[in-house]
């Protein structure tokens, strides 16, 4: 009998039945999958599906270690600011020449007094004797700020466009388009002939045997054939050999050649390919402060003992569908790290005192305490050049040109300027951009000062530092991929359809970023994947993990001086005291003071002279006999640099410090 057939005895219905046998049929509906008589073992690679998975995936996370190398030798005022105890007023106290002291590059002075300082931790006592840098300090300075401000917002760019700029002046509309300006002429003499070298405000890029075009010479001999014929360089740097990378020669007797600043330009040459050059423009692909965290690193400290910071973005990055200025998928992104604005608790002591110096200034700026960033190039010190980030401020160069108004807020920066060549198809960075600022006080201090006993000129040399640095996420191959021709294709099986063309273009793997060099004939490098090496080394690979890929970034950040003043004299000034006796001790304050001399002390006899010249400053400030008064001679030291930027209180590091008197701080502490 079948499984399903069921038997229904008549007694069932009625009692006066007979029992007969009935069947019926149940249709039994099976609603699970039956399973297999045989077993099915399927074997996965685990590698494969890991490199699947890498391949695939466009997200990208960022962590790593930043490493500020920063210090304040430009500095508002050599004064403690203290918060009086009894009224409640913001005041200040000049800290004298003799007691400003250099610690692991920071410039301030050593507290010797109990209830003014403001840092006190705990008890009066605690801050005697601590080290305190002026203003800018630690906390506006340093990568990570103890306060909880950001001095610095972190962000990740990448490169999506580009722009043209004029580097050199000129009234002929020549730009960067146009080629490298050239601003000078040199003669190189080389085994007893002499050479034309030319010098370019920014690196050029060459090597030896390029071959480059020369547009707007002057060709006085009328056989260089200039406009018909590329010429090699024939060697890079001046009569010294240095300088290679903005000075080139080529053999031409300096007497045939001439030149026009900032309207004669050259292109580099491959293979008939002129290159071209431009700036590179980035844009942001995070926000603010909540993108990342910044944290101290364990044991992070560096040799001048300031503290190294780790970041981590938090945000994953996504680079699907993003291409680069020229059309190509992303193989680099940026760090960039811009200086803000808001790195002081608004309220505190110290923003108070400088918003109180600046009152007077305009609205627009008397709150804040940085000046609007400035971009530009470190370039050769020309007047014609624009750009030139050391020279800002000079006002030889107050007719130039700069990428101003920036702020941690915007979205798009300039970077650097790059050379391409279409026959090489790879970009080369010529020069990276700097960004600069002074403080509101230091810039104006001539208007801030202007009514005063003792005016003050601007202090016009401020900070700069390079925004952005290459992370490289991908890279191209070192080859150039073989020329694909699809036009004979086309032509010999008579692909007129564009629908066939585009599936036949497909089919040979062409990418959309690919040249085309002429009717459907492309050129491309091949975007190497991640992990693939290629027989010249290049390529990137780096861990990948719960479907992102992590990178890790070790970045120095530095922050320089615009221009460190390696130069120095000696300058002096006769006062009579009593006289003169505010503007001494004016000058006994200030950062250079070297010392002085008294030129009459003849003129004082027995213990009156004794007096004089064993005590010192307190004898001349208590000295009040301004019918006999005393003559002093005194000496400051005078720094500068390339450009004028106004009054230096601290030397380059170039200075020979062993002209300086070093006070040993156990004198004071």
């Amino acid at each position: 009998m079948e499984k399903n057939t069921k038997i229904l005895l008549n007694k069932t219905r009625t009692v006066d039945s007979v029992n007969v046998n009935t069947q019926f049929n149940i249709s039994m509906e099976n609603t699970n999958k039956p399973i297999p008589v045989n077993d099915i073992d399927t074997n996965i690679n685990a590698y494969e599906v890991f490199e699947e998975e890498r391949k695939e995936s466009s997200i990208y996370r960022f962590y790593g270690i930043l490493n500020g190398v920063v210090s304040n030798p430009i500095y508002n005022d050599n004064i403690k600011i203290y918060e009086n105890s009894n009224t409640g007023a913001v005041e200040s106290k000049k800290i004298s020449s003799s007691d400003i002291y250099e610690k692991d590059g920071w410039i301030g002075y050593f507290n010797d007094e109990t209830n003014e300082e403001l840092e006190l931790i705990g008890d009066n006592e605690s801050s005697l004797c601590e080290f305190f840098p002026f203003d800018p300090g630690y906390k506006r300075l340093s990568i990570l700020d103890s306060d909880g401000s950001s001095n610095y917002l972190m962000k990740i760019t990448y490169p999506y466009a580009q722009t043209d700029i004029t580097l050199v002046q000129n009234e002929f509309n020549i730009s960067l388009k146009d080629g490298l300006p050239i601003i000078e002429k040199m003669v190189v003499s080389l085994h007893g002939r002499d050479y034309v070298a030319f010098k370019t405000p920014i690196n050029h890029g060459l090597q030896p045997r390029d071959l480059i075009n020369l547009y707007n010479f002057q060709d006085l001999s009328g056989d260089l054939a200039l406009s018909q014929r590329s010429k090699a360089v024939f060697k890079l740097g001046d009569n010294e050999g240095k300088n290679t990378d903005r000075i080139f020669v080529m053999d031409i007797d300096p007497l045939d050649i001439d030149f026009q600043a900032g309207v004669s330009t050259i292109k580099r040459i491959k293979n008939n390919y002129e290159s071209s050059y431009y700036v590179r423009i980035l844009k942001s692909l995070t926000t603010g402060y909540t993108d990342y965290d910044l944290f101290p690193a364990a044991f992070g400290v560096n040799y001048y003992e300031d503290d190294v910071a780790s970041f981590n973005f938090i945000k994953d990055i996504d680079v699907e569908g993003l291409k680069d200025n020229l059309g190509r998928p992303l193989s680099e992104l940026f760090l960039t790290i811009v200086k803000n604005d808001n790195d002081s608790q608004p309220n505190s002591v110290y923003n108070r005192y400088w918003h109180n110096q600046q009152s007077q200034l305009p609205a627009n700026i008397k709150d804040r305490f940085w000046t609007r960033i400035v971009g530009g190039y470190v370039t050769e010190n020309n007047a014609l050049v624009n750009y030139n980030i050391r020279a800002f401020g000079d006002p030889t160069y107050a007719t130039n040109s700069w990428f101003t108004n920036i702020d941690e807020s915007d979205e798009d920066f300039h970077g650097d300027i790059v050379e391409y060549n279409e026959y090489e198809l790879l970009e080369r960075s010529l020069e990276n951009i700097y960004h600069r600022l002074n403080t509101i006080y230091r810039e104006n201090l001539e208007s801030i000062t202007k009514n005063s006993n003792v005016p003050v000129p601007s202090k016009r040399e401020g900070y700069i530092y390079q925004p952005h640095s290459r992370i490289k996420i991908r890279e191209f191959s070192s080859f150039i991929h073989p020329t694909v021709d699809l036009q004979t294709v086309f032509d010999k099986y008579n692909i007129t359809s564009p629908q066939e063309q585009e599936k036949l273009k497909q089919d040979y793997k062409v990418p959309d970023y690919a040249i085309q060099i002429s009717p459907n004939v492309y050129r491309w490098r091949d975007l190497l994947g991640i992990g693939e090496i290629d027989g010249m080394g290049s390529g990137v690979d780096y861990p990948f993990e719960s479907g992102a890929h992590y990178m890790y970034l070790n970045n120095r950040f530095y922050l320089q001086r615009q221009d460190p003043p390696c130069n120095f004299y000696l300058t002096a000034e006769e006062i009579l005291i009593p006289q003169d006796k505010d503007k001494f001790e004016d000058m006994l304050n200030r950062p250079t003071f070297y010392k002085y001399d008294i030129l009459n002390i003849d003129d004082f006899k027995g213990g009156q002279s004794s007096s004089i010249t064993q005590n010192g400053v307190a004898s001349l400030l208590d000295y009040n006999n301004s019918g006999n008064p005393i003559k002093l001679d005194v000496r400051f030291f005078s720094f500068f640099g390339v450009y004028e930027l106004g009054v230096r209180d601290v030397a380059g590091a170039c200075v020979d410090y062993n002209v300086l008197d070093i006070t040993d701080i156990d004198e004071n502490c």
